[in-house]
């Protein structure tokens, strides 16, 4: 029994491993990717060790839910595909918990297959959905220029964008913009030419499909 849990632990975080260049690869979320995927391998081996503890026991197993009930979970999930891989890792731990390697595989391979599918058919609902806020004193941003020069500016950086509100009070201004860039790298790249051209400014976003 030892031996077999170990052998599903070392298949259990081989495939977290996996599961987590998977994420940081092909991943929407803009959030940091490398350190949330950094928990998966760990993730799938408790698992693994749990459900070879409680599964021969059903002692062991009552026991279980009584400690979980007193335990409160809380984690900064922030979208819902952050939550649908660690559903995943841990479906690879239980499916490796009850000894069955060959399911946890063929689901790997399944998901891998429809994330990646997804991706390059272009399925995959990777476009952010952006409130972006740009503050600075007014000189800096309209310089000689008029003020729909700045509009036009961030639409040109932006390809496009939505103005939630423009505000232009005691030499300051503020515009709140909703865009739309193609993904987590799009993202970075639009807020670094955004800075780029307007140095003195106040450049922020938050996800809108984050919010709850």
């Amino acid at each position: 029994m030892v031996l077999n849990c170990a052998v599903n632990m070392f298949i259990g975080g081989a495939l977290a491993l996996y599961i987590g260049e998977l994420y940081k690869r092909l991943g929407t979320s803009i959030s940091n990717r490398d350190n949330f995927s950094a928990v998966f391998p760990m993730l799938t081996m408790v698992t693994v060790v749990i459900i070879f503890i409680v599964k021969s026991s059903l002692a062991l197993s009552l026991g279980l839910v009584g400690a979980l009930s007193i335990v409160r979970f809380r984690a900064a999930i922030k979208t819902s595909e952050e939550l649908v891989y660690l559903f995943l890792c841990i479906g690879v731990g239980l499916a490796l918990g009850a000894e069955h390697r060959l399911l946890a595989a063929v689901a790997v391979v399944i998901v891998t297959i429809f994330v990646v599918g997804r991706r390059f058919l272009g399925w995959s609902a990777s476009r952010q959905n952006l409130l972006l806020t740009v503050i600075g004193d007014a000189e800096h941003f309209v310089d000689t220029a008029d003020e729909a020069s700045v509009v036009e500016a961030l639409e040109r950086l932006t390809g496009g964008l939505t103005i939630q509100r423009f505000d232009l009070e005691d030499g300051q201004v503020q515009i709140r913009a909703r865009v739309h860039p193609g993904g987590p790298k799009e993202t970075t790249q639009l807020i670094t030419e955004i800075k780029k051209a307007f140095p003195h400014l106040q450049v922020s976003y938050v996800n809108l499909d984050s919010l709850v």
